[in-house]
């Protein structure tokens, strides 16, 4: 089953497990996704902490297609404590990748994080309150789709959301294996003399495109 994993900066993660899965490996398949280690991840569900390591997702009420969230935990002097908006700004100022990616999704949040801890904080708020609203949104929709079986429109709703669902997976595995399907192609070919025979030669270097200025050409 298909899970999402939203951080408290708004990116998501999606990872794909069985539901018979045991939320320690799945901590470690989320390692490998977000970069944050098995051991500084909470992970909450319906706003509750799920703690069990050796539980199944199955077991931890946890379905298809679930929204959950991932916090990253903060040590000091040896002691875990909470995330607050700065020690998360902080952190971010010191991780230049997750600050990159930051910036091209989210820029405003990414210029507060440099220069207006007090607006940070406030984005960051915001963007948690959306993300909880939407996932609420999410669930209650849900809950009445699927509270009357016979509800044929019901039914074609549910369709349609796994049908969406589907489409974004499609999409991103597109982009993610076959990114040339998104852009324009221009082929190229070059006139060429091959022992004294006149020929058109087709150049295909694997780029997406090419720029060439040192052949030359066969009027």
């Amino acid at each position: 089953m298909q899970l999402t994993f939203v951080n408290d900066l708004g990116q998501t993660y999606g990872v794909e497990i069985d539901p018979t899965m045991e939320l320690e490996n799945v901590m470690a398949l989320l390692e490998a996704e977000s970069g944050v280690p098995v051991d500084e991840q909470s992970i909450f569900y319906e706003n509750r902490e799920l703690t069990n390591g050796k539980a199944t997702m199955r077991d931890l009420g946890v379905g298809e297609n679930a929204m959950l969230l991932l916090r990253r935990k903060v040590r000091a002097a040896g002691r875990e404590i909470p995330q607050d908006a700065e020690m998360m700004r902080l952190q971010l100022l010191g991780d230049p990748q997750m600050m990159q990616q930051i910036r091209e999704s989210n820029p405003e949040l990414a210029a507060a994080a440099q220069s207006d801890p007090a607006r940070f904080a406030e984005l960051l708020r915001q963007t948690q309150d959306r993300m909880r609203e939407a996932e609420l949104q999410r669930q209650r929709e849900m809950e009445q789709l699927h509270a009357d079986p016979y509800d044929v429109e019901a039914q074609r709703r549910i369709e349609e959301v796994i049908r969406q669902q589907a489409i974004m997976e499609n999409l991103e595995h597109a982009l993610e294996y076959s990114p040339e399907s998104f852009g324009r192609v221009t082929m190229l070919y070059v006139p060429v003399e091959v022992n004294g025979t006149a020929i058109k030669a087709f150049v295909d270097s694997g780029a997406q495109q090419t720029i060439s200025s040192f052949f030359s050409y066969i009027p």
